[in-house]
C-alpha cells in the first residue's frame, strides 16, 4: 500500500492518464482503419464510374502477364451476352459475374478480395482489390495514429508528477513547519493561502498548540512560583540549622549533619527548578549579547577546576575555535558548565575530561567527553527527561541535563548525548548553536591540569 498522498495522486492520476490514453489510441486506431477502408471502397467506386464514362476502351485486349502490381486494383468488364470479359486487366482472375451491384467480398484463387459490382443495361463493371493489400493499408494508416499517444503518454505522466509536486508544495512547507514545533517554538501554522481541504486540519493544529502553549506555561509558572515559595522556608531553615550548630551535643552530630545536608539537597534542588524555569521561559525581550563561545568554555573549566584538582582529574580544551553566537550569556554558560559539572561528577578519581569545539555549517558545537562508566543504552532516550538519573548512586537532581535541553531548544541549538565508540567508556555530550558570525579560522587554546 502507499503512504505517500503524493505517490497515491501521481499513480492515480497517472493511470487515470494512460487509461484515457488507451482508450483514446484504440479509438482513434478504430476510426483510422473505418476510415481507410471507406477511402478505399470510394476509389474503387469512382474508377468504376470512369469505367463507365469511356474508359473501358483503354485497357488493353491482352494485357501481359506480370505487368500489374499486387497492390493494383484488378478490373474486370463484361459485355451484355457475352460469356468472357469483355476487358480485363488480369485475366487469370474470373471474379463472379453474378455479383451483386454494390460491395462484396469473394474469395478467388484462394485470395480475399473487396469487389464493386456496377451494373448498366450494357456493361457489368467490376472493381476489385486484394483484402490483404486493404488490411496492411488500413494498419499503416491506423498506426500512425497511435504515435502520439505514446510520445504524449509519458509526457502526460511528467507533467501529473510536476503538479501533484507543486499542488503539494504548500502542503510540504506545512510538514517542516510542524516539524519543527516543540515546547519551545509553540507557533500558530500560517493560514494564509491554505487550500480549502487542509484548512480545518491546519485549523485543528493551532488549536492544539494554542491549548499546549497555554498547559506549558502554567507548568513553567507552577514550578516558578513553587520554588519561590518553598525557597524562604528552606533558608529559614538553613539559618535556624546554623544557628542550632553550637548546640548540638557530640552524639547527635552525625543525624544533624545529615539534617543539614538533606536541607542543602533541597535548597540546591529549587535553584535547579528556578533555572528550568527561567530557561523554559521565553526571552521576552530581554538583551541579547554576542558571546564567544570560546571565552564561555574556559570560563566553564574554571568554575570547575577547583573540583578537578581536588579529585586529581586532568581537565582541559584541547582544540577551540572563534565562534560567536547571539544569546543571553548566562543561558549558554549555565548549559555548558552544567554539561562539564556533570562529566565532573561521573568521571571517577584520576579521570580524564576533555573539551573541544567544532564547526558544522551554521552550527557550532562543544563536546564534553569523559571516561567514566557511561550509560546503559537503554536509559540514553531519557537522559533529558526531567528528574531522571541513570545513576542512582550519584547525587544530583535530575535536572541538569533538561536545564541544558531546554536552553539549545531555546536559542534554535541542539544537545546530544552518547556513549564513546573508540574503544573507552565514557560519554561524549554534545551542544550546538547557530553562529552569528565566525571571525577567524581555528586556533589551539588548550586548557589543561594535571592531576
Amino acid at each position: 500500500m502507499i503512504k505517500s498522498l503524493r505517490n497515491q495522486l501521481v499513480v492515480a492520476l497517472g493511470m487515470l492518464v494512460s487509461v484515457i490514453g488507451v482508450v483514446q489510441g484504440v479509438s482513434s486506431y478504430k476510426l483510422s482503419q473505418a476510415g481507410m477502408s471507406a477511402l478505399l471502397d470510394l476509389r474503387l467506386e469512382q474508377v468504376a464510374t470512369r469505367l463507365r464514362d469511356g474508359f473501358a476502351e483503354a485497357i488493353p485486349q491482352n494485357p501481359a502477364r506480370g505487368s500489374q502490381d499486387d497492390r493494383d486494383v484488378v478490373i474486370v468488364i463484361w459485355k451484355t451476352g457475352e460469356s468472357l470479359p469483355f476487358r480485363s486487366t488480369d485475366p487469370s482472375l474470373h471474379f463472379p459475374r453474378d455479383a451483386k451491384a454494390g460491395f462484396s467480398n469473394s474469395s478467388v484463387n484462394d485470395e480475399s478480395w473487396r469487389i464493386y459490382t456496377r451494373q448498366d443495361p450494357t456493361m457489368t463493371i467490376q472493381v476489385a482489390q486484394r483484402s490483404s493489400v486493404r488490411r496492411e493499408l488500413t494498419q499503416e494508416n491506423a498506426a500512425m495514429t497511435l504515435w502520439p499517444i505514446a510520445v504524449l503518454l509519458p509526457l502526460m505522466w511528467i507533467a501529473v508528477v510536476f503538479v501533484v509536486r507543486r499542488s503539494l508544495r504548500r502542503l510540504n512547507r506545512l510538514g517542516l513547519q510542524v516539524q519543527a514545533i516543540d515546547a519551545g517554538h509553540l507557533e500558530a501554522l500560517p493560514t494564509r493561502g491554505v487550500p480549502d481541504e487542509i484548512a480545518p486540519f491546519i485549523h485543528s493544529i493551532n488549536t492544539m498548540i494554542e491549548r499546549l502553549a497555554r498547559s506549558i506555561e502554567a507548568e513553567r509558572k507552577f514550578i516558578a512560583d513553587a520554588a519561590h515559595e518553598l525557597r524562604t522556608p528552606l533558608t529559614a531553615l538553613q539559618l535556624q540549622a546554623d544557628n542550632l550548630a553550637p548546640h548540638i551535643v557530640a552524639s547527635n552530630q552525625d543525624r544533624f549533619q545529615e539534617l543539614r545536608h538533606g536541607i542543602a539537597r533541597s535548597s540546591k534542588l529549587i535553584k535547579q527548578l528556578l533555572r528550568l524555569a527561567r530557561a523554559d521561559a521565553p526571552i521576552d525581550g530581554n538583551p541579547m549579547t554576542r558571546v564567544d563561545l570560546a571565552e564561555v568554555v574556559t570560563n566553564a573549566v574554571a568554575d570547575v577546576l577547583p573540583i578537578a584538582l581536588q579529585r586529581g582529574l586532568d581537565i582541559g580544551a584541547e582544540e577551540m575555535i572563534d565562534a560567536h553566537v547571539r544569546a543571553l550569556e548566562t543561558d549558554i554558560g549555565m548549559a555548558v558548565k552544567n554539561l562539564v559539572s556533570n562529566a565532573v561528577r561521573y568521571t571517577p578519581n584520576g579521570g580524564i575530561i576533555d573539551l573541544r569545539m567544532r564547526r558544522e555549517g551554521e552550527m557550532a558545537w562543544i563536546d564534553v567527553i569523559d571516561n567514566g562508566p557511561g550509560i546503559a543504552e537503554e536509559s540514553l532516550p531519557r537522559v533529558f527527561d526531567r528528574f531522571f538519573r541513570a545513576n542512582m548512586d550519584i547525587e544530583g537532581s535530575g535536572l541538569g541535563l533538561s536545564i541544558v535541553k531546554a536552553i539549545a531548544t531555546r536559542y534554535g541549538g541542539d544537545v546530544t548525548l552518547k556513549n564513546r565508540d573508540d574503544g573507552q567508556t565514557g560519554i561524549v555530550a554534545s551542544i550546538g548553536f547557530p553562529v552569528e558570525e565566525v571571525r577567524s579560522a581555528e586556533h589551539a587554546a588548550p586548557i589543561a591540569t594535571d592531576g
